[in-house]
């Protein structure tokens, strides 16, 4: 594919310019002028990266001839986009959450990563891939709490900030699923080489590391920024 070096060339820095962002503005106040600042430069990164997958993405299904490989990278794009649009607009519509399920994004967000994540547990049990079958949960998770919002509304006065940092969260594993599972790759192969670590534990650490601190995390802001509680007090019924 002609420009393909300087592709992947854009992709890595731009995955690069997304870890510091993310990081970054992980550990700032939140809500802060400087916590916005670096939040939107870590959604023009990640904006940068899902659109670089896309040549990427054929370079592996057509010109490798690689299926299984574009099937992931092709997921991973979908479920990426889908985070960081939500994390968006989330901020964006918090006034109205009808006008947000109501964009085209919405759907553009929801339907290919569902279609996707079925394709790819169907690959899993083809193939006998666990992992495939294990990553696939998330497309579907999400997808399910998307069709239930659209249905029912908020529950919760807060629910456009949770929506926010949950997003922001699903963008950050695909992001480390992605920089462990294929930036890191020849790490993992010298240690299958030469050391006696388990070869399975090699290859679930670059999928579930991500994953479980994630969910840590969101225990974690869950639990300081109320939890069930505020359910409770105002709750937030559809109009």
């Amino acid at each position: 594919m002609p420009g393909y070096s300087l592709i992947v060339a854009l992709h890595v820095l731009a995955g690069v310019v997304a870890l510091i962002s993310f990081w970054s503005a992980a550990l700032m106040k939140k809500g802060s002028p400087r916590h916005r600042a670096v939040g939107k430069v870590y959604l023009l990164a990640m904006a940068s990266i899902v659109a670089s997958s896309v040549p990427i993405t054929i370079q592996f299904a057509f010109f490798r001839q690689q299926p299984l490989t574009a099937l992931f990278l092709a997921y991973l794009m979908v479920i990426t986009g889908n985070a960081t649009w939500l994390a968006w607009r989330a901020v964006t519509d918090k006034r109205d959450w009808k006008k947000l399920v109501a964009r085209p994004g919405w759907h553009l967000a929801l339907w290919p990563m569902v279609v996707l994540a079925l394709a790819v547990v169907a690959t899993g049990v083809q193939h006998r891939q666990v992992l495939f079958f294990g990553f696939s949960a998330i497309g579907l998770w999400a997808g399910w709490r998307m069709l239930k919002f659209a249905r029912r509304g908020p529950a919760r006065p807060d629910w456009a900030f949770r929506q926010h940092y949950q997003s922001m969260l699903g963008a950050g594993i695909a992001t480390h699923v992605a920089f462990l599972g294929i930036g890191m790759r020849p790490v993992w192969q010298w240690l299958l080489s030469h050391t006696t670590v388990p070869a399975l534990l090699i290859e679930l650490f670059p999928w579930a590391a991500p994953l479980v601190v994630a969910l840590i995390a969101a225990a974690w802001l869950n639990r300081k920024y109320g939890g069930r509680r505020v359910a409770r007090v105002a709750p937030v019924k559809a109009q």
